[in-house]
């Protein structure tokens, strides 16, 4: 071959390789596998996101930008799979809505990415579910109080402001790397091809493009293993997450932490940008409650309430409680190895479904929005009312746990300590 024909050869697999490469770029661009670019969904071609979940993270964080909000879910996955933003209750001052619940993200991370979210934008209204299993820490007490802001987290490279409020220089450069890496990699290109085959599969796990999970995933796993496996398998995992020694909520003295540093620094942004923010504690089901109280987190549990409600009485916002037991959260479990049972409020201990998150924007924006009667979920609470609300609600976990029993409606009796002790 001669040098000439070496050339022209070497030409043409650039020809073709770069062909390939803007054919792949093409594809994901139109796909949109990771619900990044917020390209047109196709139904029964690109309008399910199978690929997204694993990548919600590196996404939302641009997607809320682009969808452009007026009102915005914020959490970790309870919220991200319990939180309609097409409910009706929502006013419309807040519409539309963005769920940017962020699964598995720590306090830090959710309240960085809202003051990203709130850079420049024209969001009204925040709604903020907060959960108690973020705020422990099995660090030892260290000395003087929690030092803020603090050093920045690899995470807040694709955010556009830094926690000072100044502007965040690599963003554009992160973006665009992003955006690259996502378009011209053959890893997107799979999951490309993967969304496209999957269309048809109703119970696939998704995005949809206003950040809500639907949770289809879970729906598979309950037709062929039962829901109790659910149960079980979370049931474990929060056993032993609270199994660990020297949990707490205050690793700092005079009450501190990261995270509720983290909470009050978003809440006074938001207040200086007139956004109003409302906090939540997220809906447990009642075999969480019983681990929390098993565990002897209980005190922390309540302690961690009442910071949250210093915190934001001293910001002036609301806080909503819907941890305590109710109707809702005391469906019993499903028995071990009863593949039939299907609970209506709940898919495991962790993680509510959205009828539950229905009655809880039904309660928190009132009597116009709701369906039916007023439901029986949750309390705003108040430096008035937390403290007979805390006793009755210790009250309500320790009757739960000794009659073991599942159904918990209105208030119960007191539980002596002995009668606990002998169960124990």
């Amino acid at each position: 071959m001669t040098l000439r024909n070496q050339y022209n050869y070497i030409n043409k697999l650039l020809v073709l390789f770069l062909l390939f490469l803007l054919s792949a770029g093409a594809l994901n661009y139109l796909i949109d596998p990771y619900a990044l670019f917020d390209s047109v969904r196709l139904s029964g071609f690109s309008d399910l996101k199978p690929a997204a979940g694993g990548h919600v993270r590196m996404a939302k964080p641009y997607q809320v930008r682009n969808y452009s909000p007026k009102g915005i879910v914020a959490g970790n996955s309870r919220p991200e799979m319990g939180i309609d933003p097409r409910h009706i209750c929502w006013p419309d001052f807040a519409r539309p809505v963005y769920n940017l619940g962020l699964p598995g993200a720590g306090v830090h991370m959710q309240a960085r990415t809202l003051q990203h979210a709130l850079f420049e934008g024209d969001v009204k209204l925040i709604l903020w579910g907060l959960d108690f299993a973020d705020f422990l820490s099995a660090s030892p007490e260290r000395a003087g109080k929690y030092p803020w802001p603090v050093s920045p987290r690899q995470y807040e490279n694709r955010l556009i402001i830094r926690a000072n409020g100044s502007g965040n220089p690599v963003y554009p450069f992160i973006k665009l790397e992003d955006y690259l890496t996502v378009i011209f990699s053959l890893d997107t290109a799979a999951d490309s091809l993967k969304t496209i085959t999957q269309q048809s599969n109703r119970n696939v796990s998704t995005r949809l493009r206003n950040g809500f999970n639907p949770a289809n995933d879970y729906w598979p796993i309950m037709s062929t293993e039962g829901q109790f496996v659910l149960f079980e398998q979370k049931n474990r995992e929060i056993d032993e997450r609270f199994s660990k020694s020297g949990l707490t909520v205050f690793p700092y003295p005079a009450r501190q932490s990261e995270e509720f540093a983290s909470v009050a620094h978003l809440l006074k942004y938001a207040n200086s940008n007139r956004v109003k923010v409302i906090l939540f504690i997220n809906s447990y089901h009642a075999d969480y409650l019983s681990t929390i109280y098993r565990h002897n987190l209980w005190p922390q549990f309540e302690a961690w309430k009442y910071r949250l409600l210093e915190i934001a009485d001293e910001n002036q916002v609301e806080l909503w409680d819907f941890s305590g037991l109710d109707e809702f959260n005391s469906e019993p479990a499903p028995a071990i190895g009863d593949k039939s049972a299907r609970l209506k409020w709940f898919w495991e201990p962790a993680h509510y479904k959205k009828e539950v998150g229905d009655k809880m924007l039904e309660k928190i924006f009132g009597q116009w929005c709701r369906s039916d009667a007023s439901p029986q979920i949750g309390l705003k609470l108040s430096s008035e009312n937390i403290y007979r609300y805390l006793e009755n609600e210790k009250q309500k976990i320790e009757a739960h746990i000794v009659e073991g029993h599942n159904t918990i409606v209105g208030a119960t009796p007191h539980v002596s300590r002995q009668a606990l002790q002998a169960t124990d």
